[in-house]
């Protein structure tokens, strides 16, 4: 009987924690999902601005390069921000974000 009553007490803790639990890991995945936006942003913007540099000394071969690394890299960032809003549930932007998504993947398939 007191085993029962211990693992009543028990489920009903966690049931009382769990959405501190579910939100706090919520919050992590956004700040993951936000750190990896940063990161692969600021490489698709230096990736972009060598490939600029390559194609306007006239070096097609790696100005093109860099472009594909600059996409995949825009790609992974825009796609990591929209998981990021998704999860905080505001779905407005989300139109305007996968505009964007098509248009870092046109840069890749550019070259």
């Amino acid at each position: 009987m007191k085993s029962v009553l211990l693992a009543i007490l028990f489920f009903l803790f966690y049931i009382g924690a769990s959405p501190d639990i579910l939100a706090a890991d919520s919050e992590d995945a956004f700040q993951g999902y936000m750190n990896v936006w940063n990161e692969k942003r600021e490489l698709a913007s230096k990736y972009l601005l060598e490939a600029e540099t390559a194609l306007k000394e006239g070096d097609v071969l790696t100005g093109c390069a860099k472009q594909k690394i600059a996409s995949q890299y825009g790609v992974d960032a825009t796609e990591s921000l929209i998981k990021a809003i998704k999860l905080k549930g505001t779905s407005q932007e989300i139109e305007n974000l996968q505009s964007g998504l098509n248009k870092w993947k046109e840069i890749g398939d550019y070259c």
